[in-house]
């Protein structure tokens, strides 16, 4: 179940208090645009029902934040058309029959669902604008989390949603295909913007210290990378900080170090 919270007009966040990827609607005269469908087309299908019930609205576009499947497998439970970058588009032609069962093993409750992959009707490079009952809608490409990783801008509301790139309370997704040093350096650029809401893939609705403490991590986890000769030497030097220890989802921490070392390994 997730929380809802209005935190600007026409603005409501559905925040998962157990960790799940949020879900974000932006509600204006002409429609609703959707960002992000979580892991659950049926759960997606509730939030489009909530939509068209209490906000009186139809979701008209639906756009995700990156291609991984907590943050895109909803799709499949919103019939509005999608929006997303090319390098978005291009994880989701590669997600074949066999992708989806291998994620449904690992993800039981997944099993009852109708998973199926949905490609954009709109895609974009970098940057793209869509202009909805006088609010602008930017969304640009910025990479770091992964290379598709999106972040939309709603300036009218002083609104960002920031995909995975920016986790409050929780360990972030370190993923072989993460690039900490282009992540470290689109949160330092974000932090200079002036929004009120920065809406986090996956926690509560936050401010900029939360991406103060982002940065800390990534830092703290690149000089693991390049300095700690082991395992246990990371887990120990790491689970001593507050900005570590603290997080929810331990075991994401521990696979986060086990992905670094291994990359680093290869290199």
């Amino acid at each position: 179940m997730s929380i809802l919270k209005e935190i600007e007009e026409g603005i409501v966040v559905f925040d998962n208090p157990y960790g799940g990827s949020n879900i974000t609607s932006v509600t204006t005269t002409e429609g609703t645009f959707l960002i992000d469908a979580s892991l659950f087309p049926s759960k997606a299908e509730e939030v489009v029902l909530y939509i068209k019930r209490l906000l009186k609205s139809d979701v008209t576009m639906l756009a995700n934040t990156h291609y991984h499947p907590d943050h895109s497998f909803g799709n499949s439970g919103v019939s509005s058309p999608l929006v997303a970058s090319e390098k978005t588009e291009q994880y989701f032609s590669l997600m074949n029959r066999n992708y989806i069962d291998e994620v449904v093993k690992k993800e039981n409750a997944l099993k009852d669902e109708n998973v199926k992959i949905v490609h954009p009707a709109i895609t974009f490079r970098k940057e793209h604008e869509i202009n909805l009952g006088g609010l602008t809608i930017e969304m640009e490409v910025v990479g770091g989390h992964t290379p598709d990783s999106t972040v939309i801008r709603i300036p009218e509301r002083k609104v960002i949603i920031m995909g995975d790139i920016l986790v409050c309370g929780y360990h972030p997704e370190i993923v072989t295909d993460s690039d900490l040093e282009k992540w470290i350096k689109t949160l330092k650029q974000i932090r200079r913007e002036r929004y009120k809401w920065l809406i986090p893939g996956h926690g509560k609705t936050c401010g900029k210290i939360e991406i103060d403490k982002m940065i800390s991590y990534l830092q703290k986890t690149l000089m693991v990378r390049d300095y700690s000769k082991n395992i246990e030497d990371v887990v120990t030097g790491l689970g001593n900080d507050p900005n570590f220890r603290e997080r929810k989802m331990q075991s994401l921490f521990l696979e986060n170090i086990r992905v670094i070392m291994e990359n680093r390994e290869i290199s």
